[in-house]
């Protein structure tokens, strides 16, 4: 209860306000910046606002289910285009989503994905992962994450800006050993992802 209690505190999200995200896009395949959402990673509450606007280059943004089926919902700014275009998307249903640029050659590395948390649908989730542990908390040198149903197929560490700063293969594994001695001292929150696609954060602190 006190790390879900912590979470619904700390997580740079707004239950009962509406938030605006702002996401970079631009680059080239021809460089020197490669194709890029900046930032690429981010996780936000239910109802906030994405939006994405374009720097330089041509360049879409596109999450829908034809490309990935398991999006809750499907998004697209339509057609590459160049210019200085803007596209925004208000998420209503929480869950992972991805999405890319369709333009050819750009999705190698212009790709990003959007974890939309919702509080009440929190009991949820731990219902899917059982009891996660995490300890020591703070931490300095390694952090272990336990959980007590199903499997770990993934692991990442990100800031509370929604940058991805590390990510771990899980392995099947419902134990992992997290080194985290190189993050600097402050708040951060790590991802699990089981091997049924299931999802859930947790915030943690680096000493």
């Amino acid at each position: 209860m006190k790390i879900l209690y912590t979470l619904l505190l700390t997580l740079p999200l707004q239950i009962s306000a509406q938030t605006t995200w702002p996401v970079a896009v631009g680059g080239s395949t021809s460089g020197p910046v490669l194709p890029f959402y900046d930032p690429q990673f981010l996780t936000i509450e239910v109802g906030d606002i994405v939006q994405w606007t374009n720097t330089s280059g041509t360049h879409n943004v596109s999450g829908t289910l034809t490309l990935y089926p398991n999006n809750p919902e499907g998004f697209t700014s339509g057609s590459p285009a160049s210019g200085g275009w803007t596209f925004s998307h208000t998420f209503t249903i929480p869950g992972f989503y991805e999405y890319r640029c369709t333009q050819t050659g750009h999705g190698a590395t212009q790709f990003g994905s959007i974890t939309v948390m919702d509080g009440t649908g929190l009991a949820e989730q731990e219902q899917v992962f059982g009891e996660v542990v995490l300890f020591p908390v703070p931490v300095t040198d390694a952090l272990i994450v336990e959980i007590s149903k199903g499997s770990l197929e993934r692991i990442e560490v990100f800031g509370p800006d929604g940058r991805m700063l590390a990510t771990w293969d899980g392995n099947g594994h419902h134990r992992m050993n997290l080194p985290v001695a190189e993050l600097p001292a402050g708040q951060y929150y790590v991802r699990l992802f089981d091997t049924e696609g299931n999802t859930l954060v947790r915030p943690f602190r680096k000493e």
